[in-house]
């Protein structure tokens, strides 16, 4: 009785440690995917994916292999309701430089269609090609995130001049002769 009991809690702890955080969120390959139906330029999607989990890193969508790609195009087109179009994934380049990913993986697969002349990256709804467009063109976008990753939280930093809230100490606390700190 007692293994059997062990057996369910560590399924149950697994389970809960690496499901989605948002039930809208799709699981493939350990990975989590937020479908994000706002069509924004690459820079402001990054931005977006970046700073809209306080749990953990989130980064526009890494695509490593076919799978994902095909898996990603097909929920895309009930994610933002249409056959057409593209969505931006987390791949771009400086002008001249190499393929990069956001999220810092290796560039180990590409599924580049025909259209490549400019440094970001989104993938086709239509058939899951990769194609590029520059940074005032708006797509949807994806995010994707590792939900075993442990936890991140964003610094404190001080209020900027001019906006409300609290302003914190620009300079680190210091011990006092009696052990208090000085801020």
């Amino acid at each position: 009785m007692i293994s059997k009991s062990l057996l369910f809690l560590s399924t149950l702890v697994a389970t809960a440690c690496c499901a989605c955080f948002d039930n809208g969120d799709k699981e493939i390959g350990g990975s989590c995917y937020k479908f994000v139906a706002q069509q924004l330029t690459f820079e402001d999607a990054r931005n977006w994916c970046h700073y809209q989990n306080p749990v953990t890193s989130s980064y526009l969508a890494y695509v490593p292999n076919q799978f994902t790609s095909n898996f990603l195009a097909s929920y895309a087109r009930s994610a933002f309701g249409t056959n057409d179009g593209s969505f931006w994934i987390g791949l771009s380049r400086k002008t001249g430089g190499s393929w990069t990913w956001d999220s810092g993986n290796s560039v180990t697969y590409t599924n580049f269609g025909d259209q490549l002349g400019s440094n970001y990256v989104a993938e086709s709804i239509v058939n899951a090609k990769w194609n590029t467009f520059g940074n005032n063109d708006k797509n949807f976008f994806v995010c994707g995130y590792d939900p075993a990753a442990p936890p991140t939280f964003a610094p404190l930093s001080p209020t900027p001049s001019g906006a409300t809230g609290t302003t914190l100490p620009t300079t680190s606390p210091v011990p006092t002769t009696t052990g208090k700190l000085d801020l």
